[in-house]
């Protein structure tokens, strides 16, 4: 097989397992996405509306009517049309060219072109180009991060598998091809996020049902007042303009604009919290979110090792017990711009050493390297899993190691009795989680520059050891505890093994005693039905792979829960795009699972999140205070016409005086509610409950308690103090001035507890529709046109 395939048998194996490459099924084209956002019944009902408009010659209103189509699908399509590019992104993991044996020569050929039983040949810094098996390997260690979303390179050994898109860190090695293109690990993720459908977001869903009930409203109500008109021998012209213009006022135009622009206002206000919003509608979901699968490693750690504690043998060793940590260091420190912390470059376990050492030595690192010099150094042993360093100084000659502490002690001069104590200790640091290092040294009277490393790394003094592990976030406790609160489950899905996932749960508050941890291993035994029944009693699941994240999503969706999950690898995907909020790490996270997702987090915090979910709330919050400023107001016109009709009454209001009602009470009160401020309450509440309409039965009760007491109010003005007393016209004007003024008392009835606390954009809008409505009323140019109706 050292020979690799004969070319002609490259070309047979092209022909049957086709080019090594992602192909995308064919994407929706660019005019079929603008025009899908035209699609949804409350889009239908404005576009009849703004026909109707035209018709009645309202041109203003229809104008009006269709800028808010088009403002809103113009959103939806940039927003959409991003979101389709996650399959692309996955093409740009593949690279042009490879090395690969054919003929017994080793040469260059395209990425494309490899096949089955292709012998690859790859180096430190190569990108694998297809799945495939090692046969020959030197100090392998791979970057799977792409794949599993974990930042530690993973050493592998001859016969392992590696996987196409993942990149070679350190060594070098041999892989024969077992699989190409779609058939890869790769391709089989293009092929199910091809086929993962993504729910429409729920408010979406509750405005199309608001919009049915609308429309039968408005329209059922709208024509009985024709036979109404005709039975009081009304002319017959008059009364259908005016059912149509009742039609049109009944129906809130402004609400699409409404909720885009609360939904726009909520993602700058995320932007400047470190969450950025890819998808608008993802904000209102992530509201009403209940559950949270989140990962462990960078959202609720910092994504960085540091020692945690340590142990000497022997406290006078102490510096010998620093040269270990330092001398055949790989990493390197970066001091940060502003003289703060210091940045890791290269291997995150050699960098937690270095700022271990750096910190006991107060920054004064480098003496301990001073007074001698290396001599020799061996580099890491998959073997053994140790690094060996010869230092040199007043011409005696040391022999530090560093690595696995039970080889370490193994191989020490510690009797059998002192040993079992350090191993006991060495297993206390385990249990807690802690990655343990442990450091040996000897002084070497017999050093050849040939003496084999064997000879090295006998008879040392075993000098203690060190617990790394990656810290969690300082806020993130507090995030937990704001979850918990909020009614919010935060679930850890994490690649890691339990005891290090067990002991970050309980430094955070997420566990507070030993609980049931389920591994990736005891998932895959368990029927749909049995996780069914374990999952809400599950705070932690162990070793898992990315698609079991994907399996818990669909099971916790099927049980009817509002899902949010966190990801950063290419195999997170599928859980980000079929949750009902995808969330990706900025900073950590892939291109794909990015453009995957719903919300991006910049800085990869839990605590941000919690935020965004605070933001959710505030929003939904607001776009229901709007809905129901709209229709009150809207029942209150439509009402007093209906009374007034029904009653024998001249019409109380002309059709141009509802249709400027309808726009400048839908306009700029409505968007002020909707960007209202913050209520610190709501995140104290539980989660809403995913099925609730927009308009539960409170809400309703308040919308027609406010319409029709504004409706009685002004009929009775209007019939019993102006009619009687003052023209027809006078009287008309009176009620369409009063009407507007009412409108605009009704958002303070909505804001509720915020009804006192400043809102200057509400403010400004009620000052710019009383001076509007003054304009209308006293210039005699608009008096022909809303007064006399001329």
């Amino acid at each position: 097989m050292e020979k690799g395939l004969t070319s002609s048998q490259a070309r047979e194996a092209l022909k049957i397992y086709g080019k090594n490459e992602i192909t995308v099924k064919k994407r929706v084209s660019v005019f079929s996405l603008f025009i899908s956002q035209f699609y949804g019944l409350i889009n239908l009902i404005l576009i009849v509306a703004a026909v109707f408009s035209f018709v009645i010659k309202d041109n203003l209103d229809g104008f009006f009517i269709i800028a808010v189509l088009f403002i809103n699908a113009i959103l939806g399509f940039a927003q959409k049309y991003k979101a389709e590019k996650s399959l692309e992104k996955l093409k740009s993991y593949a690279t042009p060219l490879s090395r690969v044996i054919r003929n017994g020569k080793e040469i260059q050929i395209k990425t494309v072109d490899i096949v089955p039983k292709d012998l690859v040949v790859l180096t430190e810094g190569d990108r694998i180009p297809a799945d495939g098996i090692i046969i020959i390997s030197r100090h392998l260690e791979i970057d799977e991060s792409v794949l599993t979303g974990e930042s530690l390179p993973v050493i592998k050994q001859d016969g392992e598998e590696i996987f196409s898109g993942t990149m070679i860190t350190k060594g070098r090695t041999q892989m024969i091809v077992e699989r190409t293109g779609l058939n890869s690990k790769f391709g089989q993720i293009a092929n199910t996020l091809s086929s993962v459908k993504s729910d429409r977001p729920p408010l979406e869903t509750k405005l199309d049902n608001l919009a049915k009930f609308l429309s039968f409203f408005a329209i059922l109500t709208s024509l009985l007042l024709i036979p109404i008109g005709v039975i009081q021998h009304k002319p017959l012209f008059p009364i259908i303009l005016l059912t149509i213009s009742i039609a049109v006022a009944a129906i809130p135009e402004g609400l699409p604009t409404v909720v885009t622009i609360a939904l726009s206002i909520g993602t700058n206000r995320m932007a400047k919290k470190n969450a950025i919003v890819r998808k608008m509608q993802s904000v209102e979901t992530l509201g009403a979110v209940q559950i949270i699968l989140v990962d462990k490693t960078g959202t609720l750690t910092q994504n960085l090792m540091k020692v945690k504690k340590h142990w000497t043998i022997n406290e006078n060793k102490f510096s010998d017990f620093l040269r270990a940590c330092v001398f055949g260091n790989t990493a390197s420190l970066i001091q940060k711009e502003d003289g703060g912390n210091f940045e890791i470059a290269g291997d995150k376990t050699d960098g937690a050493l270095l700022l271990f050492a750096n910190e006991v030595t107060k920054s004064n690192i480098d003496e301990i390297k001073n007074g001698g010099k290396i001599i020799d150094e061996y580099v890491f042993d998959p073997a053994t899993k140790t690094i060996t360093t010869v230092w040199e100084t007043n011409g005696k000659k040391y022999v530090f190691i560093r690595g696995a502490p039970q080889t370490i002690l193994s191989k020490s001069t510690h009797d059998s009795i002192e040993k079992d104590k350090i191993y006991k200790l060495i297993d206390e640091y385990a249990k807690e989680g802690l990655r343990v290092i442990g450091f040996g040294s000897k002084l070497e009277t017999n050093y050849k520059e040939d003496v084999k490393r064997e000879e090295l790394e006998q008879n040392l003094d075993f000098l203690g050891f060190v617990g790394i592990y990656d810290p969690p976030r300082n806020e993130v406790k507090h995030a937990i505890q704001k979850a918990k609160e909020a009614g919010i489950k935060t679930i850890m899905v994490t690649g890691d093994n339990e005891l290090t996932a067990s002991a970050i749960a309980k430094e955070i508050g997420l566990i507070e005693k030993e609980e049931k941890i389920v591994t990736g291993e005891e998932l895959s035994k368990l029927s749909d039905d049995e996780i069914e029944k374990a999952i809400l009693k599950t705070r932690i699941f162990a070793r898992t792979k990315p698609e079991d994240k994907f399996r818990l999503v669909e099971i916790l969706k099927k049980m009817g829960f509002v899902v949010a999950v966190t990801g950063d690898g290419v195999n997170d995907a599928l859980a980000l795009k079929r949750a009902d909020v995808g969330i990706a790490m900025g900073e950590s996270g892939t291109d794909v699972a990015k453009e995957t997702s719903d919300i991006i987090l910049t800085d990869d915090n839990f605590s941000t999140l919690i935020k965004a979910i605070e933001e959710g709330r505030t929003i939904y919050h607001n776009v229901i205070k709007s809905i129901v400023y709209l229709l009150s107001g809207n029942l209150s016109e439509l009402s007093l016409v209906f009374l007034s009709l029904l009653f024998g009454l001249p019409i109380p209001l002309l059709p141009t005086q509802i249709l400027w009602i309808n726009l400048v009470t839908d306009g700029l009160p409505a968007l002020a509610l909707a960007s209202d401020n913050r209520d610190p309450n709501l995140i104290k509440r539980s989660p809403r409950n995913p099925k609730e309409p927009i308009l539960t039965n409170t809400r309703i009760v308040f919308v027609l308690a406010v319409g029709f007491s504004i409706a009685l109010i002004l009929f009775f003005v209007f019939r019993q103090l102006l009619l009687n007393n003052y023209s027809e016209t006078f009287s008309r004007t009176v009620i369409f001035n009063l009407l507007i003024f009412l409108h605009l008392l009704i958002t303070f009835i909505v804001r509720g507890k915020n009804a006192l606390s400043i809102n200057k954009f509400l403010f400004f809008s009620i000052l710019a529709t009383v001076v509007l409505q003054v304009i209308i009323t006293l210039t005699p140019f608009f008096q022909k046109v809303f007064v006399l109706g001329i």
